[in-house]
């Protein structure tokens, strides 16, 4: 059986919907654009197309969906270099190379328009709400973002900076220490720089959806040797301390994998170093991580604050981190509503679709991939 991996390409956020979907197809040589309205199979046709692959011994890559994290935005398989992404909105894709390298499967082709057509008014009201659930949705997470800066203001107060960068730097240390980079004619040299960056993949390995947070960060770093969980409060520098560990390795050159905050997506929840076994991860709330095996190893940035100053602002901290818990979860019920009216539209596909045809479809680009 091959190995599965799990990863959300885009996340709502406070900045709206945040999309990495160029990078979900990582090095791929042939990619699959499907199209089709909602409820027309495009998850369903990505699962079963996984299983078949996962069966058949090959590991694949499954991009699940922020607004719903039983469906599926992606699939790579990076054995046979080839990735299907759902093409339609919020993430409008369009092959670049059609016919060369990617390929459109429209699964608009296999449905009854007269059906859709019977329930045209009511398909578009229910798109409508389903928008404007979502724009509720961001217009809190935007709000949350706000409360969030000012709570990070009263630890930004208390930071000592100076002892921050020295946790960072040995950090850095610590971890180039594992390097051993080719340089002239086989000789290894850590403290050198490579003669080329390491390449960079942005993901989420978290997401706002409408069953809560969900993150698969253990799942990410099961195989890993070393995790550094980096504790901390917010403005404690955790972010910022993870882009220069980053920078610092893919100046060695090695591959760096950047999983960004799923709240705010110019922050970082956590960096991977497939090529030294090593992860960097956020383990405060809302994905608490504590260290459970050989390996793990706490950097607590808790050290750099002045507890004195965050005791004379213990009542404002503690009235902001309520606030900010009240917007979140305001914004998460309108990311509910607009599943459940998505799912009622969905029904309307359904009915209308022809599955039988989409499955041989699916069987026959099985059969063309492994042929």
């Amino acid at each position: 059986m091959g190995r599965v991996k799990n990863y959300f390409p885009g996340g709502n956020t406070s900045k709206g919907f945040h999309s990495f979907y160029e990078y979900l197809p990582y090095e791929c040589d042939r990619i699959f654009v499907i199209k089709g309205g909602p409820g027309t199979g495009k998850s369903t046709f990505m699962k079963r197309m996984g299983e078949d692959l996962i069966e058949r011994g090959y590991g694949v890559e499954m991009h699940w969906c922020s607004s719903d994290k039983d469906s599926l935005d992606g699939l790579a398989i990076p054995d046979l270099k080839v990735a299907f992404l759902d093409g339609t909105s919020p993430h409008m894709i369009d092959p670049q190379y059609p016919g060369a390298i990617d390929e459109i499967i429209n699964l608009g082709r296999y449905w009854d328009r007269k059906k859709l057509e019977n329930k045209k008014d009511k398909i578009v009201a229910l798109s409508k709400g389903v928008w404007n659930a979502f724009n509720k949705a961001y217009a809190y997470l935007d709000e949350a973002k706000l409360i969030h800066d000012r709570w990070e203001e009263y630890y930004l107060e208390a930071m000592d900076f100076q002892m921050a960068n020295m946790k960072t730097d040995y950090l850095i240390k610590d971890i180039i220490s594992l390097i051993r980079v080719p340089y002239r004619r086989g000789v290894f040299r850590r403290e050198d720089f490579a003669d080329e960056m390491g390449k960079e993949r942005h993901l989420f390995a978290s997401a706002f959806t409408p069953q809560g947070v969900i993150n698969y960060f253990d799942e990410l770093t099961e195989d890993l040797r070393f995790r550094y969980i980096i504790k901390g409060r917010p403005g404690t520098g955790k972010s910022t301390l993870m882009k220069k560990v980053a920078q610092a390795v893919r100046e060695k050159g090695l591959d760096v994998q950047y999983f960004h905050c799923s709240f705010d997506p110019d922050s970082l929840d956590m960096i991977i170093v497939d090529d030294l076994g090593v992860a960097i991860l956020d383990g405060t709330s809302p994905h608490i991580i504590d260290p459970s095996r050989e390996g793990d190893i706490v950097v607590d940035m808790v050290e750099c604050l002045d507890i004195d100053t965050i005791e004379s602002h213990k009542e404002e901290i503690k009235e902001v981190e309520g606030y900010y818990k009240q917007v979140i979860s305001k914004a998460l019920s309108y990311i509910q509503e607009a599943k459940s009216l998505h799912d009622e539209l969905e029904e309307f596909y359904v009915e209308a679709m022809d599955f039988d045809e989409v499955e041989e479809r699916r069987r026959s680009i099985v059969d063309k991939l492994l042929g």
